[in-house]
């Protein structure tokens, strides 16, 4: 049968060759070919015999990948029919979710071993992009208790510069190198266990780019760089972003591979009707979707009989319910057995399949050993590659997991300066070489964000503070920076600090700092207001300090303030004159806190200590010292969380601007803001809330406390712990990118009752 299929083809090329020779004689076919073959210089038997054996058994399949966010999961489900009904794959073509399903694939995955990996991604926690906090660098930890948002933009040449993307991306390319570490070493994705091409569109151009070598990472991420959302990804001096909007299936580049069958994933879904089209955000969307669906539509037209088109019926899933990938898989795995007959038309036999596999199949790499470190700092500023290798651990000879690997990406990530840290790892004979790879953010070094912070106790009673921080950085080689906040509302003020580092490592550190300051404080009797009178601060100083890292900071320094009080209502006595202050200041934070707006886990300890001298100038001589501790817990969704907090005088009393307080949420809930002044205070408090809601933009809590405590005036005895009031609140929490939000009941001993409207940190 082989030899009549040999014969045949021989017979049909020879007559178009006669047919295109002019002044041919027609000689009859079987007679030619019978010349041929007994010709010296012809084909033999053994060689015949030969080409037969050699002459493709199958025909070759080619499986394209579409895109659709978390939708192509679906891919995952087909898979696993691929490889039940034993059809091997040849040659594998995808696009943004489809080209990283389709990286994995063909790096040498299993079905299952994919469906296992993307199943357990936190896609949530990767999309956030941030390193977990406790491994941020104090630095920018400590803008967290500042009323910042998450937003920042640049400031260049007088310009504001905004980031390239809405979504940082750190995790996401740290996640797809640590998953492609057995892919090491292998810049021509032909040379893959299965050939594989990824499709991106020049963000310049706008011309399709398909990617067929160089770093398998990056070209799946750059793959599914969905414009707006994801910065674009460079690539041979190209800015890539997602391929979906010109080429979202594509056919064309799998057959152009060299694939005879193709089978064809889309996860599209239906365009939505008029009534379901909302806002601004919904039509751009609509806009996009309409170009897609173009392209897309293009390449469908062209798949013939033989080849299989599998569209998943997805429902209501889209393309962010990343959370839903198992759903999403078993979804494709059932649009595929609807097409299992003609699947079937391209099953092996069981010897061929085993031999598939064997090719095909790699281990993941799960550890390395590492044979050199060597590191790359690509910007215009002056961060060398000192400071970067100062926060790693890692050294050569080393031998390390891919969680190690990622936890020191984002050490470095942590310092805030860069817009994305790669770890470029290659396999050599005696380990692998560790290229860790940083690069600037091209927003940088000079940065502006806002905060708010808003309180009403819905009985007319409320206060606002909107915040604006300029922070220059790295204005030398050591990392100096210079922070500028502006406060407007209650309080309002200016402060300015230059920070100074003293190594490479920036261990040690000089700040010089300077503040202008106004804030109001109330003086109640009982639940009304007597009186109200404003504080105005001048201040300056110099400190000197510790920072490890990402732990925290001590710092002793000099201050010396002027301080002037002005009545604001009602009758109270205050000095006429300025009065001055000069005083030593010693002070240490720790910090490893998860979160500040809702912590989950971790603890945050500070500490403070202000001695005001005679002897450098003051006019009243005191000693103060403030303390608290927040611990945090959580099992499942519910979170346990411990305060305690105090400040005292040493000696003597406290002056009038420089009282302790307590009141308002969770400060002894039920009373107004600050309504407790005295010389000293003290307050425990155990607050739990509980999860009941989660999206990517925030999360939804219920939560109660329980809090007692009390303030002491110059007439009392300190610390009279017999009269503790107990006070306690019910509240909704939202996660907002402003901050936590906040609102709640509260209720103290003696008949205090307040509501609270809340957007702010109140511990």
């Amino acid at each position: 049968m082989r030899g009549q299929n040999i014969f045949r083809a021989l017979s049909e090329d020879t007559e178009v060759c006669l047919k295109n020779i002019p002044g041919v004689l027609k000689i009859p076919h079987l007679l030619l070919l019978a010349l041929l073959f007994l010709s010296p210089a012809g084909t033999s038997s053994s060689d015949a015999e030969t080409a037969a054996a050699e002459a493709p058994k199958r025909p070759k399949i080619g499986v394209v990948f579409g895109g659709g966010g978390a939708k192509g999961a679906a891919h995952i489900g087909v898979l696993k029919v691929l490889e039940e009904q034993k059809v091997p794959v040849d040659y594998i073509a995808g696009t943004s979710m489809g080209a990283i399903v389709g990286a994995l694939y063909a790096s040498g995955l299993s079905a299952g071993e994919l469906e296992q990996v993307i199943t357990a991604i936190d896609w949530k926690d990767v999309f956030k992009g941030d390193p977990d906090r406790r491994e941020v660098d104090y630095r920018r930890k400590r803008e967290d208790y500042e009323h910042l948002t998450g937003l920042s933009v640049g400031i260049k040449d007088g310009k504001v510069v905004f980031p390239k993307g809405l979504i940082k991306d750190q995790k996401v390319n740290v996640l797809f190198e640590t998953l492609m570490l057995h892919t090491s070493g292998i810049d021509d994705f032909d040379n893959l266990p299965i050939p594989y091409r990824a499709v991106a569109a020049d963000l310049e151009t706008g011309e399709m780019v398909v990617l067929k070598g160089g770093r398998l990472a990056d070209a799946a991420r750059a793959s599914m760089s969905v414009p707006g959302a994801f910065p674009p990804v460079e690539v041979d001096g190209r800015l890539l972003i997602d391929g979906g909007i010109v080429r979202n299936l594509p056919v064309d580049i799998v057959r152009g591979m060299g694939a005879d069958i193709i089978i064809c994933i889309d996860v599209d879904k239906p365009l939505p009707t008029r009534k379901e089209i909302g806002g601004s955000l919904s039509v751009l969307n609509q806009m996009i979707d309409i170009m897609m669906k173009k392209n897309v539509g293009e390449q469908v037209k062209t798949l013939g009989p033989q080849d299989v088109y599998i569209k998943p019926d997805l429902g209501e899933l889209g393309s962010t319910d990343f959370d839903k990938a198992a759903e999403i898989a078993s979804l494709g795995e059932k649009a595929a057995r609807e097409k299992i007959d003609s699947l079937k038309r391209y099953s092996v036999s069981d010897e061929e399949y085993a031999a598939f596999t064997v090719r095909h199949h790699r281990d993941r790499v799960e550890e390395v050993k590492i044979a050199s470190v060597k590191i790359e700092v690509e910007g215009e500023s002056k961060i060398s590659p000192e400071v970067v290798a100062s926060r790693l651990s890692i050294k050569p000879g080393d031998t390390v997991n891919v969680d190690k690997l990622k936890e020191e990406a984002g050490i470095v990530y942590g310092t805030g300066d860069f817009e994305r840290v790669d770890l470029n790892v290659k396999k050599e004979q005696d380990g692998y070489n560790l290229l860790v790879k940083a690069k600037e953010k091209s927003w940088g070094p000079n940065y502006l964000r806002a905060g708010f912070a808003l309180e009403s106790d819905f009985e007319g009673s409320s206060n606002y503070n909107i915040l604006f921080d300029y922070t220059r950085r790295w204005i030398n080689s050591l990392g100096a920076e210079w922070k500028t906040q502006v406060n407007l509302g209650s309080p309002s003020g200016i402060y300015s600090e230059f920070y100074q580092p003293l190594s490479v490592k920036r261990l040690f550190f000089v700040s010089p700092h300077g503040q202008w300051k106004q804030e109001i404080f109330d003086v109640y009797d009982g639940k009304k207001v007597e009186a109200s009178y404003r504080v105005t601060r001048y201040e300056g100083g110099i400190d000197f300090g510790i920072q490890p890292w990402m732990y925290g900071e001590a710092r002793v320094g000099l201050q010396f303030a002027r301080f002037k009080a002005s009545p604001e209502s009602g009758k109270i006595d205050l000095p006429e004159d300025h009065v001055s202050r000069g005083a030593v200041v010693a002070a240490g934070r720790l910090d490893q806190l998860d979160n500040v707006n809702f912590p989950n886990n971790g603890y945050l300890a500070q500490a403070k200590l202000l001695s005001s001298l005679k002897a450098l100038g003051s006019d009243d001589e005191y000693n103060k010292i403030e303390a608290n501790f927040v611990g945090a817990y959580t099992l499942w969704k519910q979170t346990v969380l411990l305060a305690l907090s105090a400040g005292a005088h040493l000696g003597n009393d406290l002056p009038f601007y420089d009282p302790v307080s307590l009141g308002g949420i969770f400060n002894l809930s039920g009373l107004r803001t600050n309504q407790l002044l005295g010389q000293s205070m003290a307050l425990g408090k155990v607050i739990t809330y509980h999860k009941v809601g989660e999206s990517f933009i925030g999360d939804l809590y219920l939560g109660a406390s329980l809090e007692t405590g009390n303030v002491w005036r110059a007439e009392d005895k300190q610390f009279d712990l017999s009269n503790l009031r107990l006070a306690g609140s019910v509240f909704v929490g939202y996660d907002t990118i402003f901050g936590p939000l906040y609102l709640a009941f509260g209720h103290a001993d003696g008949g205090y009752n307040a509501g609270y409207f809340f957007l702010g940190r109140p511990f």
